[in-house]
């Protein structure tokens, strides 16, 4: 059993710094409580002696035998989960494909009418896909960008709320794609 300083110098260097010297005294005092100190730094190891900040996550975890945590794969894929990574992702590519376009627009010399040309020179299933593949995650951003202004009223938060208003944002959005894509 290691003695009293043992017991204080570890505590130090376990970030129990915020812990006055008499508390910490009355906390080693106890025989329970002790060996509870002793259990949790034998436990700790070589990570008592390190600022938080420079301890390995995850080779403490692996020491420690603690399981990898087990992801997306153990849990049923849900109609939220989808929505929420097609939200996300067509924000990206809205972003990227808007940002890029603007930028090779502005070093590229080339004029609007020679890109009108370039594209009505395309066979017309090819520009039908190019409008499927721009109305589409247009469409959903904007109607699942209601959705969510919607929740920000505090409307449609139940779970049949949720979900309603997910399987509308789909419907409006495949809608909405294939109008813009054959009529515009």
């Amino acid at each position: 059993m290691p003695s009293l300083t043992a017991l204080l110098a570890a505590a130090a260097r376990a970030s129990a710094a915020s812990l006055s010297l008499q508390s910490v005294r009355r906390l080693s005092s106890s025989p329970l409580t002790r060996n509870a100190v002793h259990d949790r730094l034998k436990v700790l190891g070589d990570d008592a002696a390190k600022p938080t900040l420079d301890i390995d996550p995850f080779a403490k975890s692996a020491r420690l035998g603690r399981p990898t945590s087990p992801h997306l794969t153990i849990y049923q894929p849900q109609l939220t989960w989808y929505i929420s990574g097609a939200f996300r992702v067509t924000a990206a590519a809205l972003a990227v494909g808007f940002y890029g376009i603007a930028a090779a627009y502005a070093v590229v010399p080339v004029t609007s009418t020679a890109l009108v040309a370039a594209v009505h020179s395309l066979p017309p299933a090819i520009i039908l896909l190019g409008k499927l593949a721009l109305a589409a995650p247009i469409s959903f951003h904007f109607f699942n960008g209601i959705r969510h202004l919607l929740w920000d009223t505090g409307s449609f938060l139940s779970l049949k709320g949720v979900y309603n208003t997910g399987y509308t944002v789909l419907a409006l959005s495949a809608v909405t794609t294939i109008a813009l894509a054959l009529f515009l």
